[in-house]
């Protein structure tokens, strides 16, 4: 169910044989390095063991990479944003290096072009983490354009019998619903996103314990923003599989939060059944004079394939945290907990389907409606996708929001009203 969540593409180009790599990399005197500060020490480790070993070995080197783009077009102009057209592009790099059998060097090299860069619509296809190293850099920074380069992925993995370990940026899915996961606190995708071939990272250190078939447990001591005490996060999760079943336990400190949780996925006569909870005693002194100092969030969910061309996800949610009714609203816009994407809804009450046809070898049709219920208001996402190649293929479609629009200084009457109508196409492919 992790990969489902993740939902991240993977596509490499394999030598023939495995490559012998003897290479030195060095900065010119006087020349200003690229990264530095505190992300020197990460990347001087990796960047040495992956081109500079202390003796030429023998190296299974893999290389692959992706190109994405997309164009959105607002259907409507409001006070705070012009109708326009806008575009977003990038170019993910990802070379792996594998020093025999237990050691490996993750990097995810990643460029991207927005313009221009302040439209809401693009947060529907892409969104990022707040992490602790700096490893990304501005090369343009204009009102109407902007393109950045960094890192994704940057870790090193070791796989031993015993234990897996990963240091460094990485991809982690904990929890195991799809549109509102309540365990998932490394980086969740928003319930609308459209793009989720690959998951934001995060810089962590994560130790992996095999406790049998499908069965595991982790501990993750990660920074998940750039304060290094008040968005430090030391938890671990228990994962037991039985026959058809999968459940678990989790717990630990993030953000000065105390969390705890606990899932459970099964599969019945062909239907997949899922469903999470979560505790949360906030550490934030902002949420105790909203009076949040201690809530439940939780979600269930089933998915199943109805015919053989059609597969429905249906899930529903409740959030404790969230406001009880829209003039609550503006309390909750300001919440750090919403800016990092911990929560991605104002409301207590969501539910969310998605429907998907696959008509032709080629063709699908897609339909994802989310509601939420103390508005009510709902968001509407149609798209259809053709597969053009064995690794590509044309994404176009719309969102639309139903529900009361913001007032006119801006404040939200809805939860899913305040998105602008907006069409999209995009294209993907993979080498």
């Amino acid at each position: 169910m992790s990969e489902l969540l993740s939902n991240r593409r993977e596509s490499s180009l394999r030598p023939a044989a495995d490559t012998e790599i003897c290479a030195r990399f060095s900065t010119p005197k006087g020349a200003r390095p690229l990264w530095g500060g505190r992300t020197t020490p990460l990347l001087a480790l990796l960047v040495t063991s992956l081109f500079v070993p202390s003796t030429c070995l023998a190296q299974d080197f893999k290389l692959g990479a992706s190109v994405r783009g997309f164009g959105f077009y607002s259907l409507e102009e409001s006070l705070f944003q012009k109708r326009r057209d806008s575009e977003f592009f990038i170019f993910r790099l990802v070379p792996e290096v594998s020093f025999g059998s237990k050691v490996k060097i993750e990097t995810h090299f990643v460029t991207d072009l927005v313009s221009p860069p302040a439209t809401p619509a693009a947060a529907i296809a892409t969104g990022a983490s707040r992490t602790y190293l700096n490893l990304d850099r501005s090369l343009v920074n204009r009102e109407e354009l902007t393109i950045n380069l960094g890192f994704d992925r940057l870790n090193i993995q070791i796989h031993t019998g015993a234990f897996d370990l990963v240091v460094g940026r990485q991809a982690i899915t904990w929890g195991v619903n799809y549109f509102w996961p309540a365990l998932d606190l490394f980086a969740p995708f928003a319930p609308g996103r459209i793009d989720r071939d690959y998951k934001p990272g995060v810089d962590a250190a994560r130790l992996i314990v095999p406790l049998g078939a499908y069965s595991e447990a982790q501990v993750v001591g990660a920074i998940l923003g750039p304060d290094g005490s008040k968005d430090a996060a030391v938890g671990g999760l228990v994962r037991w599989n039985v026959h058809t079943v999968d459940f678990g336990f989790m717990g630990g400190q993030f953000h000065e939060d105390k969390v705890a949780g606990a899932f459970l996925s099964a599969n019945i006569a062909g239907t997949g059944v899922r469903g999470e909870i979560s505790w949360t005693q906030s550490g934030d002194p902002g949420d105790r004079a909203i009076d949040r100092g201690v809530f439940w969030r939780g979600s269930v969910g089933i998915d199943r394939q109805l015919t053989p061309t059609v597969t429905l996800i249906f899930e529903t949610a409740w959030n404790q945290y969230g406001a009880a009714n829209a003039e609550e609203y503006l309390l909750f816009l300001n919440s750090d907990r919403l800016r990092r994407g911990e929560i991605n809804a104002l409301g207590r009450h969501h539910s969310g389907t998605s429907l998907t046809w696959r008509f032709h070898p080629l063709w699908a049709f897609s339909s994802t409606a989310l509601i939420g219920w103390d508005d009510p208001s709902a968001m509407w996402i149609p798209s259809f996708v053709w597969s053009t190649g064995n690794n590509s293929e044309l994404l176009m479609g719309g969102q639309f929001g139903l529900g009361k629009e913001p007032t006119p200084i801006g404040f939200p009457q809805s939860e899913y009203g305040s998105s602008p109508h907006t069409v999209f196409a995009a294209f993907k492919t993979y080498f």
